[in-house]
């Protein structure tokens, strides 16, 4: 059986849609299966040892520059290494107009999103086979992504989801020391889902005393600024311990932060794709809400997990302490 799976974006929802590789490969051992991705998020699906081909997708950068004759050229070579292939099923688990056109570009029968559970309505216009459900888009992602593939593959899917990305811990070169560190995502694209810089600082105090290194994470410029700010903030608290706080010295590529977050003790963070990438590759985490509903995500991890807030109800820093303890202590208890 050859599948292709299209989830192109975004980094949190490619992480969500991972579970839908073992679930092929436990109903269809031997099944080869090809995802599509934007090209940002190709290392997401290069990590998992169950996908055979990573076809990453340049339309962002493309449409830039279209009027370009390289572009162009690229663009039609792309297409036709697309179109090399002849597939069994083409899954589109984005959902979008945009998505279903690409998919359909794809040589095999279409599957798509039921008119109710397609984040656009007029994407199920594209499929040859659209899925019948009770799901509705407000569900949450990974049972609906799985519930998708079972049904287009004929199977039914079974126990909890399972990322299944394989990749090195790594520690950064410029962490002092071989103390443990707390990764902390302060940062994300919609500001009512940042949680108070008040009480990122106190939680960042309270780790930093126990001789954690805390390590704020970041982006962009104005990500880079805060995260500064923040680590600046914690290590002017008591004690000398506070000065293992700081921001990440430069924004890492995608297949670096895998690693990284892969080493850490834990990671706390916003409603974030970083957050959820972390949980995939199994570091205990916890996801502060603020701007969104846990309820909407409803996201199995793959190591320990706990979820605060609502949207609207940002948690106390006591809570977050407290969880963050939790999933450290989870995370060396014996696994029987």
């Amino acid at each position: 059986m050859r599948v292709l799976i299209v989830k192109t974006s975004s980094m949190g929802d490619v992480v969500h849609a991972l579970p839908v590789v073992h679930d092929i490969l436990s109903a269809h051992p031997g099944a080869q299966i090809d995802w599509l991705v934007e090209e940002a998020y190709a290392d997401i699906v290069r990590a998992h040892p169950g996908v055979r081909r990573v076809i990453p997708l340049a339309l962002r950068r493309w449409r830039k520059g279209f009027w370009r004759a390289d572009v162009r050229r690229e663009w039609r070579e792309w297409k036709a290494g697309l179109r090399a292939e002849t597939y069994d099923a083409v899954i589109d688990l984005q959902g979008l107009v945009k998505s279903a056109l690409i998919a359909r570009l794809a040589r095999g029968p279409l599957y798509g999103l039921s008119w109710a559970s397609a984040r656009e309505a007029l994407a199920p216009l594209f499929y040859r086979h659209r899925q019948k459900t009770s799901l509705h888009r407000t569900e949450a992602a990974v049972p609906r992504y799985r519930a998708l593939v079972a049904w287009a593959l004929g199977y039914a899917p079974e126990g909890k989801p399972r990322y299944g990305l394989s990749l090195q811990a790594k520690c950064p070169e410029w962490l002092p020391g071989e103390a443990s560190y707390v990764m902390l995502l302060s940062a994300t694209a919609k500001d009512r889902k940042l949680w108070d810089e008040a009480r990122w600082i106190a939680l960042g105090q309270a780790l930093a005393a126990q001789d954690r290194a805390c390590v704020f994470a970041w982006g962009n410029a104005a990500e880079r600024e805060r995260a500064e700010r923040l680590a600046a903030a914690v290590r002017a608290g008591d004690g000398a311990a506070a000065a293992a706080a700081q921001a990440a010295p430069s924004a890492f590529g995608l297949a670096e932060w895998m690693r990284v977050l892969r080493g850490a003790s834990a990671v706390v963070g916003v409603d974030t794709g970083l957050l959820y990438l972390a949980a995939a590759v199994g570091t205990p985490a916890v996801a502060i809400y603020t701007g969104s509903s846990p309820h909407s995500v409803e996201f199995e991890s793959a190591g320990p997990w706990r979820s605060l807030g609502d949207s609207g109800q940002q948690p106390a820093v006591d809570a977050v302490w407290q969880a963050t303890q939790a999933v450290l202590a989870e995370s060396h208890r014996p696994r029987g």
